[in-house]
């Protein structure tokens, strides 16, 4: 049996419209298809790992809804372990509309919901079993109780560090083991961009501070990282794009899967 990757944090309901390129003035436009699907960082992570052969857990709240129903049965449907998505009474679930273009690129308005103000208390560790674990920022009481009873496990421990609320992005990066930034998330944390003179020096303080590894992933420009033996970068693998939603999700999932 393949061992079993933890993903904790964001799950939300997705509303998917694609239409042929993104208007330059305020108007209307007609979508080409809609769908509707599970998003959410976190839980787009757990469900690549499944869709790449792992066994994926995740944890997180969403809300009583029927939009938190929606996420729930989505997660069971990708092959997800979701018996610990917990629905939160009184709350609501985040959910975006996302716009994708022919090229795939995207623009995502996303209402956070109220269930990610949940407490750490709804994370059952007593009955975690975890090769590696996965968290993002967007629950910040449920990703700083597991990023530190992970730690006093000997757990790897990787942060999807998107850009977010900025005191959570401060308080969890020195937290995790491997701290995976987007190229904003790194700007927001860094105070300056990956290619201000000096800022990826930055990347190997992290790992003089404890970290195993500190990276930046750069779209089609691939990526640099920092271990205790220097500083790196790697190129991406050129291909046609059918769209964006997701990727650094699914590659931070993937990520994770190959420590576990």
């Amino acid at each position: 049996m393949s061992p079993t990757v933890v993903c904790v944090g964001h799950a939300a309901l997705d509303h998917v419209y694609r239409i042929e390129a993104f208007p330059v003035a305020p108007t209307k436009v007609r979508a080409q298809a809609f769908t509707i699907a599970g998003g959410g960082i976190a839980a787009n992570a757990a469900c690549a790992i499944a869709r790449l052969g792992g066994r994926a857990l995740f944890c997180g709240p969403v809300g009583d809804d029927e939009f938190g129903r929606q996420v729930s049965m989505g997660l069971v449907a990708a092959g997800v372990d979701a018996r610990f998505c917990a629905s939160v009474p009184g709350k609501r679930t985040s959910h975006s509309a996302v716009i994708v273009d022919a090229i795939g690129e995207r623009l995502i308005v996303n209402d956070r919901g109220s269930a990610l103000e949940a407490p750490a208390s709804l994370l059952p560790l007593d009955r975690i079993d975890a090769a590696a674990i996965l968290v993002d920022p967007r629950w910040r009481h449920g990703a700083t109780a597991i990023l530190d009873w992970a730690r006093a496990r000997n757990i790897p421990t990787v942060l999807d560090a998107e850009m977010g609320d900025h005191d959570t992005v401060m308080s969890l990066v020195p937290k995790a083991a491997h701290v995976v930034f987007s190229e904003p998330g790194f700007a927001q944390w860094a105070g300056r961009p990956i290619d201000a003179p000096g800022a990826v020096e930055q990347l190997r303080e992290l790992v003089d501070g404890g970290a195993t590894l500190a990276a930046v992933t750069l779209g089609p420009r691939g990526g640099c990282y920092a271990t205790r033996d220097g500083l790196r970068t790697f190129a991406a693998f050129p291909v046609a794009a059918v769209e964006t939603l997701a990727a650094g999700d699914v590659f931070h999932g993937a990520y994770t899967l190959a420590l576990a």
